[in-house]
């Protein structure tokens, strides 16, 4: 895997390279005379080959032992650094200075990751060929089967810190210049940078060495903020968007597919793109992964792409990749997108294990085929530039796409599950560092011999059922993590795990013959609990939930309980509860003290008829609610949540009215189809609840649409039979969905020359409409639907002609 990082990174070397070429005659070269003598000078450059030997020549100056580059994210920082440290190695043996033990290679310290001092000595380590934490937690079981004693963890990392500082010490005598150490991707707050500056000079013992070798360490560091104060030998770098050409001969260079060259709409994007005077690297970048990847999955229409990207590069993520779940890439995109939102950078094993969970990988897959099909994507979403790979294999988002969220509606509607990242960001994040596949599993990396270090295990029942329970999982007591698909048992007790004190996470996914649970509430650790596809699980012990208490996610879905245990509302500490398809489940009990829910899902659990909480007004972090096919008759009061995003009652036949959603000022998705009893929503309704984007009312029995709603991007009324009118949609100018298909009583339609973005306008089977608006200034529109009705006719034809990509269903 190391490789393919290094292959990843090379792909940017080669555009910058070309591009320097290509642009050497538009900057000067060398460093102004008076720039080591100016010591609060800022230069502003552009991620160019020519630029980054500038900064390289830069730190050659011996008035000069830091240099920071700063720029917003997507300017090319990171690969800035690269380059310089590509440089500094490169002259080294040109010069024939480098020695065997590589004493002059640079430190490279990914910061995006989340670190305490541990894994950023673990970083350290690796690159001084020290052992890493893993490797002392092998040694420490070891030697405690030996000795009968431990070293105490601050006895371990005063060792630690030792044979660091020891190392670098042994690193600047032999160094014949100087060694560069590189910070890159400082995103924190400025403390926060500080706090891990100061533990790096803590490990590496520099205030010690700046003494002792003084000019014999230089300290690169890349950031996003420019604040912060200046000190002897600093230098700060603003690195900027790139120019217009600059970002043409790069887009140029990254087009790995001919025929999008050739298209007329790829001339009519290397104008438009020419013409902007900044132009941020990343974003070109994504913009050419994107083509690359409509070209060759044939996932799009190019010539729709290209037109999107003419007019913005947002436009043409959302037609790419905003796109109902289904596909695997950009499913797992998704949630590396809140993943790594939360965690920073991860390796590459951790994201593809969280992919394996989450369920974006085929779930009836075998974990070792479920890597593999997740490694593959990984490497697309690489070449497509939308995640990269750093130094240890570890991947990061690229920069042009932390702000999806605003746009694509996937940045606010993805809801993971079981939600690793989101129940244990402050609880154990490195529950899944060092995790590996191996003998057909997926385990924390460790000899044979240790398997008493493992800490997270994900196996396949069919792989579990070869193994004697109690020999396997009484050799693995550090288990913090374990994962069995498709288990073949019948009582949990089987497994033999219940001593394991220091279980976090337990997944019994699909576990289709399991009867009874009741020894799980053993585990008193358990934070995620998910137990699925347990049909013959009909009772859960009554007290079993004072035991597990600190449950933060429990997911019990398609189980076959009826009702959930007098001890349920202990469970105070939940943020996301899961009991979807559980059909014979029938009411949901009081949920008074779950103050810190942020997600409930019920869906689908087809016999579920009451709720006993009559207002969910306590729930301030409630995010999402979702009773889809469920028989509910009454929503519980939603009024005044502030957080909430998404609100679902699909398919809830016997929902009788709608609750108001005065100030829910999130509120992004409503959806109300397929609730058939509802008649009315009060004009007010959705006073307050500017955020709207989709609103799904099709099905329901309403006559008139309250006229205060307004940005919406889809709206969908289909089967709405007794809708006889429709407000005024001028406040829709996002709206790129209008579905009235089967609106049989709807006689007219408003003015619709405001919706400048609508794309799709269905109408087939509106029976009473006699005639069509004007449509002609809908420039974006490219389905028009009017089967089963009267309205064509050439008049409508004849304002139709301009319109060439328009398809009419007629």
């Amino acid at each position: 895997m190391s490789n393919t990082g290094a292959s990843t990174h090379e792909i940017g070397e080669e555009h910058e390279q070309v591009s320097a070429q290509e642009t050497s005659g538009e900057h000067e070269m060398g460093i102004p005379q008076n720039l080591s003598e100016q010591h609060n000078e800022v230069m502003k450059l552009t991620a160019t080959e020519v630029h980054a030997e500038k900064i390289f020549h830069l730190l050659e100056t011996s008035s000069v032992s830091k240099i920071i580059l700063t720029g917003e994210a997507g300017t090319g920082k990171t690969w800035m650094a690269r380059r310089i440290c590509k440089l500094f190695q490169e002259k080294r043996r040109i010069c024939k200075l480098a020695v065997e033990n590589n004493h002059d290679e640079p430190l490279w310290i990914s910061l995006e990751q989340k670190h305490d001092e541990s894994s950023l000595y673990d970083t350290i380590a690796r690159q001084f060929s020290l052992p890493t934490s893993t490797d002392a937690r092998e040694d420490t079981g070891k030697n405690e089967k030996k000795e009968g004693s431990v070293k105490s963890v601050k006895e371990e990392m005063e060792e630690k810190l030792k044979a660091a500082q020891q190392k670098m010490e042994e690193k600047l005598k032999a160094a014949q210049e100087f060694i560069l150490i590189v910070l890159d991707g400082q995103v924190g707050t400025m403390t926060e940078n500080d706090q891990k500056e100061e533990m790096v000079n803590k490990i590496l013992g520099l205030e010690v060495c700046g003494q002792n070798h003084k000019d014999k360490f230089k300290i690169l560091i890349t950031r996003r903020d420019n604040n912060g104060g200046w000190s002897e030998g600093m230098k700060k770098v603003v690195v900027e968007p790139l120019s217009g050409n600059e970002a043409l001969k790069l887009l140029n260079k990254e087009i790995v597919v001919d025929e999008v060259l050739q298209l007329q709409g790829f001339k009519e994007l290397s104008e438009a793109i020419q013409k902007k005077s900044k132009v941020l690297p990343a974003n070109i970048l994504m913009l050419a992964g994107t083509l690359n990847y409509i070209a060759k999955d044939n996932s799009g229409n190019l010539d729709l792409a290209l037109e999107a990207a003419v007019n913005d590069l947002r436009q043409l993520l959302r037609y790419t990749y905003d796109k109902e779940p289904g596909n695997c890439m950009i499913d797992c995109f998704w949630h590396s997108w809140h993943f790594l939102g939360k965690h920073g950078g991860v390796h590459y094993n951790e994201l593809i294990t969280n992919w394996i969970m989450e369920r974006d990988l085929n779930p009836t897959d075998p974990i070792e085929m479920a890597y593999e099909e997740g490694h593959h994507v990984l490497m697309k979403l690489i070449d497509y530039h939308l995640l990269k790979m750093q130094e240890d294999n570890v991947v990061v988002l690229e920069g042009a796409t932390l702000d999806m969220n605003e746009y694509c509606r996937r940045g606010y509607t993805e809801t993971a599950d079981p939600g690793l990242a989101s129940v244990l960001k402050d609880y154990d994040w490195k529950v899944l560092e060092g995790i590996t596949p191996a003998d057909g599993m997926m385990k924390t990396l460790c000899s044979d011999k240790k398997e008493e270090m493992i800490s997270s295990l994900l196996i396949d029942g069919s792989r579990l059922s070869r193994e004697v329970h109690e020999t396997f999982f009484g050799a693995k007591p550090n288990l913090s993590m374990l994962a069995i698909f498709y288990p073949r048992l019948k009582s949990f007790e089987e497994l033999s795990i219940s001593k394991m004190e220091k279980l976090l996470v337990l997944l019994l996914r699909g576990s289709y013959l399991l009867e009874d649970i009741k020894h799980i509430s053993k585990l008193k650790a358990l934070t995620v609990l998910e137990i699925s596809g347990s049909t013959y699980l009909k009772e859960i012990p009554d007290e079993f939930f004072n035991q597990v208490s600190g449950l933060r996610s429990l997911n019990l879905s398609a189980v076959g309980i009826e009702s959930l245990p007098s001890s349920f509302p202990e469970l105070t500490e939940l943020r996301r509860l899961i009991l979807r398809q559980c059909s014979s489940l029938r009411e949901l009990p009081k949920l008074v003290n779950f103050s810190k829910l942020e997600v409930i899902d019920l869906s689908e659990s087809i016999n579920l008829e009451k709720i006993q909480e009559k207002s969910f007004k306590s729930f301030e972090k409630l995010q999402l609610i979702n009773f889809s096919g469920t028989k509910i008759e009454k929503l519980p009061i939603v009024k005044s949540l502030q957080n909430l995003k998404i609100l679902l009652l699909r398919g809830c036949r016997q929902l009788v009215g709608m609750r108001s959603l005065k100030q829910v000022s999130s509120l992004k998705i409503l959806d109300l189809s397929g609730a058939v009893k509802i008649r009315e929503i009060m004009y007010d309704s959705f006073e307050g609840a500017d955020d709207l984007r989709e609103l799904d009312l099709s099905e329901t029995q309403i006559q008139f649409l309250p006229s205060d709603i307004c940005n919406l991007q889809k709206l969908r009324l289909k089967g709405c039979s007794s809708l006889i009118d429709l407000p005024e949609l001028k406040g829709h100018s996002n709206l790129e969905e209008l579905d009235l298909s089967g609106c049989k009583s709807l006689v007219k339609l408003p003015d619709l020359t405001a919706l400048q973005n609508l794309k799709i306008l269905v109408l087939n089977n509106c029976s009473k409409l006699e005639s069509l608006p004007d449509l002609k200034s809908l420039s974006k529109l490219e389905t028009l639907d009017i089967c089963g009705t009267k309205l064509w006719s050439k008049d409508v034809e004849d304002s139709l002609t301009r319109m060439t990509r328009l398809q009419i269903l007629k």
